[in-house]
């Protein structure tokens, strides 16, 4: 196990400036097979920041499927990150990402973030889930162009379940629970409920998850 180990993970560091790197002695570390471009692009913003990817074997998920994280905006972490293997991420020219401490994504994720992004801390992110802040085509109503793009944000302690989809200008709150195969657009403001459906919305209130 231990040999299989040591020829599947591969670890690196992020390029910080001397005064930064001398008190924020943190980590980027991936498996072989996970391709990161543009690593200088991601903000280390606590002491405690740590991103891992692909590193964490998970049930079905085999270690060699690799992954993509591309970075030609910003990423920034706000304490230990994980993503799962098999994640293909891409974080435009202008567009910038904010994850919370705790968080994690389980594999085969999806992230375009030509706009912005933000999670919360503690956040639980199930496989083969979808963010998407840009929908690359116009859709014109009644002769009205609609905004092709807007932001996405994601509360404290949130889990989107397996397969759903988070579009441009959805508003997640705090304490929520994303049913598995959701497609969430809109703007919530109650925490602690579930959504579920296509469109999304509230179907239970006053639900804890742990």
């Amino acid at each position: 196990m231990s040999r299989w180990r040591d020829a599947l993970f591969g670890e690196f560091r992020v390029s910080l400036p001397r005064t930064l790197a001398a008190r924020r002695p943190t980590r980027i570390t991936a498996s072989r097979g996970f391709a990161v471009h543009h690593p200088e692009r991601i903000t280390l913003a606590t002491p405690d920041a740590r991103l891992r990817l692909g590193t964490h074997e998970f049930g079905f998920a085999r270690g060699d499927q690799g992954g993509l994280l591309r970075v030609d905006g910003e990423l920034e972490l706000r304490g230990n990150v994980q993503v799962g293997v098999g994640a293909g991420w891409v974080i435009g020219e202008n567009g910038r990402m904010s994850i919370g401490a705790r968080t994690y994504f389980s594999p085969n994720t999806r992230v375009v973030a030509m706009n912005s992004i933000s999670i919360g801390d503690d956040c639980a992110i199930s496989w083969d889930v979808q963010l998407l802040d840009e929908d690359f085509h116009e859709v014109i109503v009644g002769g009205e162009i609609r905004s092709t793009s807007g932001p996405i944000s994601i509360g404290n302690h949130v889990w989107i379940g397996s397969r759903a989809t988070v579009l441009k200008g959805a508003v997640i709150p705090d304490d929520t629970a994303v049913a598995a195969g959701a497609v969430v657009s809109g703007r919530f403001t109650e925490p602690g409920t579930v959504l579920a459906g296509c469109p999304a919305r509230p179907v239970r209130k006053n639900v804890v998850w742990t």
